[in-house]
């Protein structure tokens, strides 16, 4: 073998070498993606969950067995009410009750892939003004959840958000 097909080997080794480099390195990015894809995935469904499980309950705790003729009849301070406790969901009663929950989710190998997610909410009193919604410090017939969750293997927080409106035909 002369020096040329050396050298044309030696080139065709080092090009095959890249190659395989970089396929390896976006096998891996796509792997990844695809991790962290599953986890928000999975984040946007605890966030889902705890949503409908507070738009489920009445409206306020004023609200639970009647009906409130006025905004000013609805219950402050936001929270949770004697017995209930914060990331006991099945304690709660009414929507508000949501105002600063906690709860770590653990994950396992079945269902999480081992990842464990913190998820939190707030709740507060809002009115529309044009386009905007705006939190207000009293009582009005609705209230805005914010639920957050976030995870180790997440770079962010994710934030979801609904309106809940309570409706009093007298």
């Amino acid at each position: 073998m002369g020096l040329g097909q050396t050298m044309m080997t030696v080139l065709a080794m080092g090009m095959l070498g890249t190659v395989l480099l970089t396929v390896n390195t976006n096998t891996g990015d796509n792997n990844q993606a695809i991790q962290v894809s599953q986890y928000r995935i999975m984040a946007a469904s605890l966030a889902t969950t705890t949503i409908e499980r507070a738009t489920s309950l009445p409206f306020d705790q004023n609200t639970v067995a009647n009906n409130v003729p006025s905004a000013s009849s609805m219950s402050l301070p936001l929270g949770r009410e004697t017995g209930e406790i914060d990331s006991l969901e099945n304690t709660f009663n009414d929507f508000d009750d949501y105002n600063g929950f906690h709860k770590w989710v653990k994950g396992d190998t079945v269902f999480f892939r081992s990842a464990d997610f913190y998820v939190w909410s707030n709740v507060d009193y809002v009115m529309i003004q044009g386009d905007s919604v705006i939190s207000t410090p009293g009582p009005t017939y609705t209230k805005r959840i914010a639920v957050y969750v976030t995870s180790p293997y997440m770079n962010d927080t994710l934030r979801y958000s609904t309106l809940y409106s309570y409706w009093f035909f007298g």
